[in-house]
């Protein structure tokens, strides 16, 4: 069974550089710990020191791969239509190409919509079905009175073959890699390009070496953006989702040090703003928090003022997207409702249990609920932090996550409103990790009554 019915909510706390103030849950921050301990409870001691793959949103066994466009023409317009996304061949190999996307309707003589590739190891998307009168579609020929002709049929995709993005730097529009041995799909996988790094899933490039200095967040975004590097110099500050995809919660410092040798175990500022910072509303009016990542122990905060120095690490994408104090925009398609009570990513490819457990568990018991869970009879499994972190929308708060694909999630701190993740915090045996989606924040259970991450059961969201 799911779980769908609300629960009543508490007040949340806030604290922020030494100071206390109440906030309602539905506008709570998550806390940087020493250095900003915010208002959702969120907090974190310091620890010790080819974008898109071809044919888009491919990702996982049977992702999804993007569809051949149509032509649109309307009054002669030049511009192609947007053709529908596939249903077939998937990262893992699928066999099945992806389903024609629609025509345009338009006039005589609008020209073509691009061919949609397949995603990797899959087969290609089919060509954009001919619609409308006188649209054509590139591969085909000139429109007619009739209707264009169909794009060209996609091409097979080539694994590390980088496209653009999805259009959103703040979502994952990628699969979203797990810890080298951490016994999950999609492991970690990087290119050493001698100053930068390729990594090789997400398509993201890194910084090898940043700098050993610490920068407010205007500075760290300046740094990046004037940063010339391995022959580019588009680069800048990365998103939180985009440093999720490096942080390595089985190690310490987390982060890959063969991949990144020489990483600093500290907190790294994000380009992404609170939402409420950007909105000064809330626990966010008078504000300057936005997201951080410790690198010391995995956590990430949404409550780390601006104006505290941090350690930074540049990245770059093909691609275009939000800019840091622009709302998180969800890229098209974002969500498939697959079969009953399951949703589909179509970026990432994972596939979401759209309820969750029907009562909070500890975290001993979180793993065997997923193995037996009875859901369209398939296996199912529990998340990575990394994972459940995808499913965060940074334009929300309480709860930070779409409410019409994932109606009634939990949210709250000091509570035990968190989503247990799929593995033990570094050298416990009782500490887990677990997602609070009262903003999106992460955190172990191992702090006292009363505390931010003080938290005994927690709701299990599974995943396949």
């Amino acid at each position: 069974m799911t779980r769908l019915a609300p629960l009543t909510l508490p007040i949340a706390i806030a604290v922020a550089m030494g100071c206390t103030a109440t906030v309602t849950p539905e506008e709570s921050p998550g806390g940087a710990g020493s250095p900003a301990s915010g208002a959702g409870g969120k907090g974190a001691t310091a620890g010790s020191a080819g974008a898109t793959l071809v044919g888009g949103a491919g990702g996982g066994s049977g992702g999804t791969a993007q569809s051949g466009a149509g032509g649109v023409g309307v009054g002669g317009a030049v511009q192609g239509g947007v053709g529908g996304l596939g249903t077939g061949g998937g990262v893992a190999g699928g066999t099945q190409g992806g389903t024609a996307g629609l025509g345009g309707s338009g006039a005589l003589g609008g020209s073509g919509g691009t061919t949609g590739g397949a995603a990797p190891g899959g087969s290609g998307g089919a060509g954009g079905s001919a619609a409308g009168s006188g649209g054509a579609s590139t591969g085909g020929g000139a429109g007619t009175a009739s209707g264009g002709a169909g794009g060209s049929a996609g091409q097979t995709g080539t694994p590390g073959t980088c496209q653009p993005g999805c259009g959103s730097h703040k979502w994952a529009c990628w699969p979203m890699p797990n810890p080298v041995g951490s016994g999950l799909p999609n492991e970690a996988s990087y290119t050493d390009q001698g100053d930068t790094v390729l990594d090789d899933l997400t398509c993201l490039t890194w910084q090898k070496s940043p700098p050993s200095t610490t920068y407010v967040w205007q500075d760290a975004i300046d740094y990046c953006e004037g940063l010339s590097l391995g022959g580019h110099d588009d680069w800048r500050l990365p998103t939180r989702v985009e440093m999720a995809s490096i942080v390595d919660f089985t190690k310490g410092p987390a982060i890959d040090t063969t991949a990144f040798p020489g990483a600093s175990g500290a907190f790294h500022k994000t380009s992404s703003d609170w939402i409420l910072t950007i909105e000064q509303r809330g626990a966010g009016a008078g504000k300057d928090f936005a997201w951080a990542y410790n690198t010391g122990d995995g956590i990430v905060s949404n409550a780390y003022s601006k104006a505290t120095a941090a350690r930074l690490r540049c990245v770059r994408s093909d691609g275009a997207g939000e800019g840091p104090s622009e709302p998180a925009v969800a890229p098209p398609n974002l969500y498939t409702e697959v079969a009953a009570g399951e949703i589909r990513d179509n970026y990432t490819g994972l596939v979401w249990q759209q309820g969750y457990s029907d009562a909070g568990m500890p975290f001993a018991d979180a793993a065997a609920y997923c193995l037996t869970l009875a859901l369209g009879g398939n296996t199912w499994r529990l998340p990575s932090v990394r994972e459940l972190a995808t499913l965060v929308d940074e334009a929300r708060v309480a709860p930070s996550i779409n409410v019409t694909m994932f109606p009634d999630t939990q949210y709250g701190s000091r509570s035990n409103d968190w989503y247990w993740a799929s593995h033990l915090a570094r050298n416990s045996q009782t500490a887990a990790w677990a997602l609070n989606f009262d903003d999106g924040f992460t955190g172990t259970n191992v702090g006292s009554s009363g505390d931010w991450n003080y938290f005994t059961a927690g709701w299990v969201k599974c995943v396949r």
